[in-house]
């Protein structure tokens, strides 16, 4: 089971999160049982949230390119204060969500477990640059580790499909069939794999080779 922690990257905090945030750090931190000796004095870190304060209001009222590069300088000083305190609440607390909680600081997101991948969509065929060949493309799946895919030439007396072998692909880019015949109608369909398992195909899709 992964041990919790806060967060470390306050970075991309908006400013007004990231000022509540400190002010928080600052009301829990301050005579705080266990988190006797952070890092950074919490005297410090108050001074750099004034600072920040500061600036931000200047900047929020339409300040100059100038203002706003002292805003986010003040921001970046206090985001690495936070950095540094989230190390120190890590490594005191050793995983105990209560402890972390007391920080006043935020905790990491637990990580989502994978799910089988989504029916892939977007799929089509199209000219390839070169005659007598087509690409492949569809929609990548952050999900996937690998797609398969089929290519029919023809279909059984019903309209479905004959598929042939299939392929595997790391990448919805840069797929090709060859060589195809000109005037003869190719299908394709597309499904993603991953360690939980293998998606939907796909929906079929067509084109009458060029």
């Amino acid at each position: 089971m992964r041990t919790k922690r806060v967060l470390l990257d306050y970075s991309g905090f908006k400013d007004d999160e990231l000022n509540t945030l400190v002010g928080k750090v600052l009301d829990c931190l301050t005579d705080h049982a266990v988190f006797t000796d952070p890092p950074i004095e919490l005297t410090e870190l108050s001074t750099q949230m004034v600072d920040f304060r500061e600036k931000w209001q200047v900047a929020s009222r339409g300040g100059s390119l100038l203002e706003i590069s002292e805003k986010n300088d003040a921001k970046g000083v206090l985001a690495a204060s936070l950095r540094d305190i989230a190390f120190y609440v890590n490594k005191m607390s050793d995983g105990s969500r209560s402890k972390l909680l007391s920080s006043g600081l935020q905790l990491e997101a637990d990580p989502k477990e994978a799910q089988v991948p989504n029916k892939v969509t977007g799929g089509m065929l199209v000219d390839g640059k070169q005659q007598n060949q087509m690409d492949i493309k569809f929609k990548p799946q952050k999900e996937a580790l690998i797609y398969e895919y089929q290519i029919a030439d023809g279909v059984d007396d019903d309209g479905v499909p004959i598929w042939k072998e299939t392929f595997q692909t790391g990448s919805s880019r840069g797929n090709m069939y060859a060589p195809t015949v000109p005037d003869r109608t190719y299908y394709l369909r597309v499904r993603a794999r991953n360690k939980k398992g293998i998606g939907d195909w796909s929906d079929v899709f067509s084109l009458k080779a060029r």
